[in-house]
């Protein structure tokens, strides 16, 4: 059976009831990340009205074609789709209706055309201001009924267009209007014209696209053949996507695993035995070579194997390991150990992004990973009480160096090991902050709700 969504706000309010009786889908307005949660298949269909540009990232064109290379229909029409299909209906996505073709022929250019002032989702959307797209046809409409000369429907088009698209009414004509030196009267009688004869463009493009949703099926026969690349950003997105619960009480599946990493004492120990063992059974895989041994040594030789090193090892040629090891390290370990060290810290997976994906599907469903959802959870909690409290502050306010130095005295490390310690814990160096930032107050004012830990020999 072909699943259909919508995702849908201010262009047509009333989507829940104009899909009554069909097995659409209505959700909101898509942002990034929404398309790549959806529980797809080929043959689905999504069909984009709406979409998020400003609160929150928009969706991406990579999520849209990801979908479309997995067989996925992707519809788009009167708003954020009619954008998005104008910009890849090459690579196989659907446009429909005059603002989708006004965009894709060029007589529209600027994404602001569709923008509008709304109101939040318990008031359905309700616009707020108006499209500027829908206000030319109006007055494209009020020109044709003799209500006002062409010369001044243009200048108050080009006025209206120079304002922030959140102030674009028809009340506005007036003031605008009288800024142009129109004479009131007329003035009057076009913003009255205009409210009773209000041409919306974008409803009627999005009701067009509500009718082929219906009835959508298969993707068509002639649609273009399509790769994508899973680069580090893709992965990124899609591994960010997954998580459980609904849309108020989604848990990402990556917000999980940065608890049990930056919180976990025995995480390095899981990280190194679970990062060893990928790596000999990468080396069985390819190479064919079957150690009896531990994971340590088929973990060493295969870093032979990639070129890495020669073994034996010769300390004349390993002056690489100085950046991977600390003066410690360097000075007690064996030189297999520093291999194995080195080999930890350095592990990428295809497409070169550190070990989560191996590390979620390692420990998602253990007792470990269940006391991490709750740590997460009291720490959205914390965080929005805080916030509440302090009006103009929010994550992205707090200072980065706090966060590392309170990260360095959890894990007991000096500040110029906290990029070793960090990769210890499968965290890319640069990213320590972006992953422990919603983690950062709890850990700070409440460290014994972070007390995590893996047991590594359970979750193995």
């Amino acid at each position: 059976m072909v699943a259909r969504y919508l995702f849908v706000g201010p262009s047509l309010v009333d989507a829940t009831r104009q899909a009554s009786g069909s097995d659409v889908v209505v959700l909101p307005p898509v942002a990034a990340g929404d398309l790549l949660r959806l529980p797809l298949a080929a043959g689905d269909v999504v069909g984009i009205v709406d979409g998020f540009f400003h609160q929150v990232g928009a969706v991406r064109h990579k999520e849209i074609l990801f979908l479309l290379e997995q067989g996925v229909r992707v519809l788009g029409a009167a708003s954020m789709g009619a954008l998005r299909a104008a910009e890849l209906d090459v690579f196989g996505m659907e446009g429909i209706g005059r603002i989708y073709a006004d965009y894709r022929c060029g007589a529209l250019t600027a994404d602001d055309e569709v923008a509008l002032l709304h109101s939040t989702k318990d008031e359905d959307y309700r616009p707020l201001s108006e499209p500027l797209v829908s206000m030319r046809a109006t007055l494209d409409g009020a020109v044709r009924d003799g209500v006002c000369e062409a010369a001044a429907a243009a200048g108050l088009i080009d006025a209206m267009a120079a304002r922030p698209f959140g102030l674009r009414t028809y009340d506005a004509l007036c003031t605008i209007g009288a800024e142009m030196g129109l004479d009131p009267s007329i003035l009057r009688a076009l913003r009255d014209h205009c409210r009773d004869h209000r041409v919306d463009l974008k409803r009627d493009d999005a009701l067009l696209l509500l009718e082929q949703l219906r009835s959508a099926d298969a993707p068509p026969a002639t649609r273009p053949t399509l790769s994508v690349n899973r680069t580090t950003f893709l992965h990124a997105w899609q591994l960010g996507a997954l998580g459980t619960g609904n849309d108020s009480s989604h848990v990402p599946d990556l917000g999980i695993l940065r608890a049990l990493q930056l919180f976990a004492a025995d995480y390095p120990h899981f990280h190194r035995g679970m990062v060893l063992a990928a790596i000999a059974r990468e080396c069985a895989t390819r190479c064919g070579v079957v150690t009896a041994d531990n994971p340590l040594t088929a973990a060493v030789l295969h870093g032979e194997h990639c070129g890495f090193y020669k073994l034996p090892a010769d300390p004349s040629r390993l002056g690489f390991l100085s950046q991977w090891l600390t003066a410690a390290e360097h000075g007690t370990l064996t030189l297999d150990e520093q291999l194995a060290v080195f080999l930890v810290r350095s592990f990428r997976t295809t497409p070169g992004t550190m070990g989560d994906e191996l590390a979620m599907d390692t420990l998602r469903g253990t007792p470990a990973w269940a006391r991490a959802r709750r740590v997460v959870e009291t720490a959205w909690t914390m965080n929005e009480l805080t916030f509440a409290r302090h009006p103009g502050r929010d994550l992205e306010t707090l200072s980065p160096q706090r966060i590392g130095e309170q990260f360095a005295s959890a894990w007991a490390v000096d500040g110029d090991e906290l990029a070793l310690a960090a990769l210890d814990r499968g965290i890319e160096p640069d990213g320590l902050v972006a992953a422990a930032r919603f983690l950062y107050l709890l850990a700070r004012y409440n460290p014994a709700a972070t007390r995590l830990v893996i047991d590594t020999e359970e979750n193995l």
